[in-house]
C-alpha cells in the first residue's frame, strides 16, 4: 500500500517530518553517549595508569625496603649466633636477649613495622607487650597461607588481625625463613606492617571518593585493598592475558561488576599488580547527563516543531483544499469569484488557471448572449464615435450626474475622468499643448487604471515644476503608459508606473518605466494581422518627423524586470517652436 496515494497530505507531511527528527534525535543521542562515553573512559584510563604507575613504584620502594629489613634482620641473627638448638642455657639466653634487642631496634627505626614476630619451637616466654615476640612454631603452620611459605623462602601475607596493646588491629606481614650456620630452618621470623600504612600507600593520598584498589603480589594474591572491589578469576586471567603492563579493560555487566567497570592496573618493573576499579557508571556520569540533556533538548525541540509543521502543513494544505470545495460547488453562480488572489506561487498559478477555465466555461454557456451584447456594444460604441464632441462632453457630464444621483461613485470618477481625457486629447485642435495639460491626460488614464487595479496599481510622476510650462506635441506620453497595461501587465496581478521628466542642457527626457514582463524579442518586426500598436508607432513617427536625429524615442528591458521608454525631445517654450523644428527631411508624411 502506498501511503502517499492514500493518507491524506496535510497528515503524511506532518507524520513523516516528526518520525523523521525523531529518528535522527535517537541516533544523535546514541552515537553521542558511544563517542563521549568513550572518550571519558580513554581519558580517565590514561590519568588512572599513570597515577598507578607512580604509586607501583611508591609501594614497591617501600615494601623493598621491608624486604631488605627481614634479609638485614635474619643475618645479622647468624652473626649474633642465635641458635634455638644451642645447648649452652646461658649462652642461648645471652644471644636471645641480643637477638631481641637488634629485632626491636628494627620496630623503633620505622613506622611502618608494628611488631616482629619469630616462630620457632619450644619458644622461650616474652613480654606480651614487647614489640618482638616469640611464639611457637605449631600455631603458624595451621595458619592459611603457611603452605606459600613451605614453598618458598619468603613472602608477603594479607591483612590480617593480630592483638596489640591498643587492641586487635590489621596487619600485613612480611613471612622469611630462618636457617641457623649449618643451614638447618629453625624457625619464621615475620614483620607486621600496619596495614593503614600500606592502604595509605595504595589509595596515594586521594581524596574526594574512595577509590576501589587492590594490591596484588606477583603470583596474584591480594595483599591490600581499600574501597570495596571485586576481582574474580576470569577478570586476574584477563590481566594477564594483556602483554602491556599497564593497561586497562571495559568489563561488561556481570555479578561482579553489576553494570560493568573500567579496570586499569600497573605493574611497571616490579613484582607488584596495582588495580583500580571504577564503576562504569561512574565514568559515563557526563555523558549519561549530556544525553538527557539532549533527549530533553530534542524533544522540546520536537514539540516546538511539531506545532510549526502543523502549522506549515495547514499552509500547504488550506489551498487544496478550498480549491477542492470550490470545485464541488461548480456549476453554481460565483463559485470562483471568491478564490484568493493574492498567492504568487505555484498555488496562485493553479488558482489564476482553474478561474480562467470556469470564466470560460461560463463564457461558453452564456456565448450567444455575450454576443449579442458586444454587437449591441459595438454598434453604440460606432454610433458614439460619429456624435459632435460638444453633445459628447455634455452627455458625459449627464453621466457623471446619474452616477452621483445613483450612488456610483467609481462610474462618477472614471466618467469625470474620460470627459477630461477627451478635451485635452482633442485640445480644440491644437496640435502642442503645455506639458501640464499632456501630463494631467496621463494622470487621469493612471487614475482610471487606478480604479479597475485598486492597491494592486501603484504610480508615480517625478516632474520638476518649471518643466510644466514648457510644450509637447500632443498624447505624447499616454501611449507609452497604455502600452504597458496592454502588454507590459497582461497576464499579471500587480503593476508599477513611474514617469519622470529631466532637463539635460538644451534638451528634455521623458522616462516611463514600468515592471511589467518587459519586450519580446521580436516586438519591433511588423504584425502580420492588426494587433495593437499602432498609438507606440504614431508617437515614434510624428517625432522623427519633426525633429529628426539625435531625437527620437528609445525602448529597452530593465535589469530588474519590465519597460523603460526614454524619449529624447528638444525644449519648446511656446507652440511657434514647433513649426520652426518640422524636420523636412521626413518624407513619411
Amino acid at each position: 500500500m502506498n501511503l502517499f496515494k492514500r493518507v491524506r497530505i496535510d497528515r503524511l507531511f506532518f507524520g513523516s517530518f516528526a518520525s523523521f527528527l525523531s529518528i535522527l534525535l535517537l541516533v544523535f543521542t546514541w552515537i553521542s553517549y558511544s563517542t563521549t562515553s568513550k572518550e571519558l573512559a580513554n581519558t580517565s584510563s590514561y590519568y588512572q595508569q599513570d597515577m598507578l604507575n607512580e604509586l607501583n613504584k611508591q609501594i614497591d620502594i617501600q615494601l623493598k625496603s621491608i624486604e631488605q629489613m627481614s634479609l638485614a634482620a635474619s643475618r645479622n641473627m647468624n652473626t649474633i649466633g642465635y641458635d634455638p638448638f644451642e645447648k649452652d642455657p646461658f649462652e642461648l639466653f645471652h644471644r636471645r636477649d641480643d637477638m631481641l634487642r637488634m629485632l626491636a631496634s628494627i620496630t623503633y627505626s620505622t613506622t611502618m613495622v608494628q611488631s616482629i614476630y619469630l616462630y620457632i619451637d619450644n619458644p622461650t616466654k616474652t613480654d606480651p607487650q614487647a614489640p618482638v615476640q616469640i611464639l611457637d612454631m605449631a600455631h603458624v603452620r595451621e595458619e592459611s597461607w603457611y603452605p606459600e611459605i613451605e614453598k618458598l623462602d619468603f613472602t608477603w601475607v594479607g591483612e590480617r588481625t593480630l592483638p596489640t596493646n591498643k587492641g586487635p588491629q590489621q596487619f600485613i606481614s612480611f613471612a622469611r625463613k630462618l636457617y641457623n650456620n649449618s643451614d638447618k630452618y629453625y624457625g619464621l621470623l615475620m614483620l607486621n606492617v600496619k596495614a593503614t600504612a600500606i592502604e595509605g600507600l595504595v589509595r596515594g593520598g586521594s581524596a574526594g571518593k574512595e577509590k576501589n584498589r587492590l594490591l596484588l603480589d606477583a603470583s596474584g594474591r591480594t595483599i591490600a585493598t581499600i574501597g570495596k572491589p571485586t576481582l574474580s578469576e576470569n577478570d586476574l586471567g584477563l590481566i594477564n592475558s594483556k602483554e602491556n603492563a599497564s593497561n586497562y579493560i571495559h568489563l561488561p555487566v556481570n555479578q561482579d561488576h553489576g553494570e560493568g567497570a573500567l579496570l586499569v592496573w600497573s605493574k611497571v618493573r616490579s613484582d607488584w599488580m596495582l588495580i583500580e576499579i571504577t564503576p562504569w557508571n561512574e565514568i559515563v556520569h557526563g555523558s549519561i547527563r549530556l544525553a538527557y540533556i539532549l533527549v530533553s533538548v530534542g524533544l522540546t525541540a520536537i514539540f516546538i516543531t511539531a506545532f510549526f509543521t502543523l502549522f506549515l502543513s495547514r499552509q500547504f494544505t488550506k489551498p487544496i483544499r478550498l480549491l477542492l470545495s470550490r470545485m464541488g460547488r461548480v456549476p453554481a453562480a460565483g463559485a470562483v469569484v471568491d478564490l484568493p488572489t493574492d498567492y504568487e506561487n505555484e498555488f496562485g498559478s493553479l488558482f489564476n488557471g482553474y478561474r480562467r477555465q470556469m470564466e470560460r466555461i461560463e463564457e461558453l454557456l452564456k456565448s450567444l448572449q455575450s454576443q449579442h451584447k458586444r454587437k449591441r456594444e459595438a454598434e453604440i460604441l460606432a454610433l458614439q464615435a460619429m456624435i459632435n464632441p460638444h453633445f459628447l462632453y455634455n452627455t458625459l457630464d449627464q453621466l457623471n450626474w446619474i452616477a452621483i444621483d445613483s450612488g456610483q461613485e467609481k462610474i462618477s470618477t472614471i466618467v469625470s475622468l474620460m470627459g477630461k481625457m477627451f478635451r485635452i486629447g482633442l485640445s480644440n485642435g491644437e496640435t502642442v499643448i503645455p506639458i501640464r495639460d499632456e501630463l494631467t491626460h496621463v494622470e487621469c488614464y493612471l487614475q482610471i487604471q487606478k480604479i479597475r487595479w485598486g492597491e494592486r496599481l501603484t504610480y508615480s510622476m517625478d516632474i520638476e515644476e518649471d518643466l510644466k510650462d514648457l510644450y509637447i506635441s500632443r498624447l505624447t506620453i499616454q501611449p507609452f503608459v497604455e502600452n504597458a497595461f496592454i502588454h507590459g501587465f497582461h497576464g499579471r496581478r500587480t503593476g508599477e508606473v513611474n514617469v519622470s521628466l529631466k532637463r539635460k542642457e538644451y534638451e528634455l527626457e521623458i522616462i516611463i518605466r514600468d515592471n511589467g514582463v518587459g519586450l519580446k524579442t521580436d516586438w519591433a518586426s511588423p504584425k502580420p494581422r492588426k494587433t495593437g500598436g499602432y498609438g507606440v508607432r504614431n508617437v515614434m513617427d510624428r517625432i522623427a518627423a519633426y525633429f529628426g536625429e539625435p531625437y527620437g524615442v528609445t525602448l529597452r528591458n530593465r535589469e530588474e524586470g519590465g519597460t523603460e521608454v526614454v524619449l529624447l525631445l528638444p525644449i519648446l517654450h511656446n507652440k511657434t517652436e514647433l513649426e520652426d523644428a518640422l524636420h523636412v527631411e521626413s518624407t513619411y508624411y
